[in-house]
């Protein structure tokens, strides 16, 4: 199998937990709610193969700083490695997601056919594509293919796979058609155009070249009045770019080190506002304990003081007994009677008894309040040291915000410069560009000839294509697939005579998958390079909610589409492509529980403490998914 396989999809940052995505070969499902990251997991891809400069725009962004894709190819395992704010690469051996300081390759970002040492290179010559020249016009002017120009057939995003022009033509612009057209000529056959002959166009040419020429002096006479009277040089413009990138990178890492701060204190005071309070209700419990351990102290001093005046009590009676009764005057030793001594005796003895034991009580019980007093003290000490800290917290924290406010509004108002300033570059790239252009269109000869380039697949490799992309609708029992066709005139895929166009929206994406699963497995078949995995973003779009608001109510033949087991069918196919190519479905519906097991299914659920939120944590917007 030719081309790559990915493996692992990592945005790692300062202070964070790397973010990842694993997959395995065969079919991937990544599923479930919107604005989880799915669709940016598509760009990223992208990003990191080279076909796009930039990563979308949202806030992770700044959060993140660098992004790791891992993949395979033939018997190599690498890592590629880029700054989420763009530039040059670097390739590691092996799987890797942190700067462990081993050894690297830098690659250059933009394609180079003179140079191997560029991200395009590398992918190109993996899926067996490097150097490869297509025709570009009429002329038989060669543009060299790039991993940008390739990636709509390895990444379909959810705009393109809805979208009612040709998967052939995908940029939409009537100037490329003739190069889209021959680059499908060649992923169908394996053959470019190297061999191509330029030429030249009957005598016409003379009237389109002065027009384009003039054309092109307007557009250069737009930029260098937008440029002024005295415009800034390309290499200050560069100069000024470069100083201000590396002030935007100072300052936000200034910027990143004030905000960890100032949550690393407001953390802290909120551990010891927690702590406080746990303090406050430890004390409020002590003081209820030792409140009414002292009201029972007061009960027991009351009893004691009771048995003791008992105790003296008998005591004087008992030492009364052996003397003349007071009540009848016998002597002792005449006395017959004892008027209750024993009794009195007994209750003295037990009074006595009774004191002892309480005041041996009274001393555990003051003991226990001295105890519990102690530790009220300790409390409010401790108490009273984290009200200070707090307040110290509190100073540094109204400290902190003034000094973080102000390196962020710094950053902002760099970036916005920063921003002003590539603006210019940019007309200045247009300009020269442009003038770039002119010169080779002024140099073109508009002698006349008789040739005509072919473009595009013929028809009888057409037909073949047509007859593979059948094969799939049917195998994934799509309504009146057996009529399914490639039209080799608007290079699109039509149905008993209707044009994909003319669809709905959702069964416009099952014909454009249909589409490219079609051309992996007719490259299969025929041994020709191809990218070796498929990402296919939303392709059952048909089974949306009926009022979804971002595509709107379904169509009558969504609605049909929706009722048949197409999805099901869809998924078990997919499923057992596992020896052609690696597929990756981006999909908001859940897949049937009939593909578990022969797929690689990650669930993003969009909601906080619920399995996995979305490819970033929650808190972090994604916008539009």
């Amino acid at each position: 199998m030719s081309g790559i396989e990915i493996r692992r999809l990592t945005f790692t940052g300062p202070g964070l937990k790397p973010a990842s995505l694993h997959f395995q070969s065969g079919l991937n499902v990544i599923y479930g709610a919107s604005n989880t990251g799915k669709s940016f997991a598509g760009k990223a891809l992208v990003y990191m193969l080279g076909g796009s400069t930039t990563l979308p725009q949202t806030d992770e962004v700044v959060a993140y700083d660098g992004v790791w894709l891992s993949f395979v190819t033939g018997q190599r395992e690498l890592t590629l490695y880029r700054s989420t704010r763009g530039g040059a690469f670097r390739l590691f051996e092996g799987f890797v997601a942190s700067d462990d300081g081993r050894a690297a390759t830098s690659l250059a970002a933009a394609h180079d056919s003179a140079r191997t040492d560029n991200v395009s290179h590398l992918v190109l010559d993996a899926m067996g594509l490097a150097g490869k020249r297509v025709v570009k016009d009429g002329n038989g002017a060669k543009e060299n293919l790039s991993i940008r120009l390739l990636s709509p057939y390895a990444v379909v995003s959810e705009g393109d796979i809805i979208a009612e022009r040709s998967p052939v033509r995908y940029s939409g612009t009537p100037t490329q058609r003739t190069f889209e057209e021959n680059l499908f000529k060649l992923l169908l056959t394996g053959m470019d155009d190297a061999g191509v002959v330029e030429v030249q166009k009957p005598s016409e040419r003379k009237v389109a070249k002065e027009a384009k020429l003039e054309l092109i002096d307007d557009l250069i006479a737009g930029i260098e009045r937008q440029l002024g009277e005295n415009p800034v040089s390309r290499p200050d413009v560069e100069k000024q770019l470069e100083r201000l990138n590396t002030a935007a990178a100072s300052i936000l890492d200034d910027l990143l080190q004030k905000q960890e701060s100032l949550d690393l204190a407001i953390s802290n005071r909120r551990r010891k506002m927690d702590s406080r309070q746990d303090l406050h209700v430890r004390l409020a419990e002590l003081q209820v304990t030792i409140g009414r351990f002292i009201r029972l102290e007061e009960v027991y001093a009351s009893d004691v003081r009771r048995l003791h005046s008992i105790e003296e009590s008998g005591y004087v009676l008992t030492a009364m007994a052996r003397r003349e009764c007071p009540v009848c005057g016998a002597p002792p030793e005449a006395q017959t009677h004892d008027h209750g001594s024993a009794e009195i005796a007994l209750a003295y003895r037990a009074a006595s008894a009774e004191a002892a034991k309480i005041e041996v009580e009274q001393r555990e019980l003051a003991l226990t309040i001295k105890s519990l007093q102690a530790e009220a003290t300790g409390i409010e000490a401790r108490g009273a040291r984290l009200d200070e800290a707090i307040e110290s917290l509190d100073r540094a924290i109204e400290e902190a915000r003034p000094t973080e406010s102000g390196a962020r509004q710094r950053y902002e108002q760099i970036v916005e410069e920063r921003n002003g300033i590539q603006r210019t570059l940019d007309l200045h790239d247009r300009r020269d560009g442009l003038a770039a252009q002119r010169a080779e269109i002024a140099s073109r000869s508009t002698k006349k000839s008789n040739d005509k380039l072919v473009v595009g697949p013929d028809a009888v490799t057409s037909y073949a294509f047509g007859e593979v992309v059948r094969e799939v609708l049917e195998a994934w029992k799509f309504p009146n697939a057996a009529h399914a066709l490639f039209d080799n005139e608007s290079y699109d895929v039509s149905i008993a005579g209707k044009p994909r166009a003319a669809n709905g929206k959702g069964v416009r994406a099952i014909m454009r998958a249909a589409f490219n699963v079609g051309l992996l497995i007719y490259c299969h078949r025929r041994r020709l390079p191809t990218p070796g995995f498929l990402v296919l973003d939303t392709p059952l779009l048909t089974y949306r909610e009926p009022t979804s608001v971002k595509h709107g109510a379904l169509a009558a033949d969504e609605a049909a589409l929706k009722k048949t087991t197409l999805a099901e069918h869809f998924y078990k196919h997919l499923a057992g492509l596992s020896d052609i190519a690696q597929i990756i479905v981006l999909e908001n519906t859940d897949p049937p529980a009939s593909i578990e097991g022969q797929a690689r299914i990650e669930m993003f659920t969009g909601v906080e403490g619920e399995g996995r939120y979305g490819l970033f944590p929650a808190g972090l917007s994604l916008g539009a998914d």
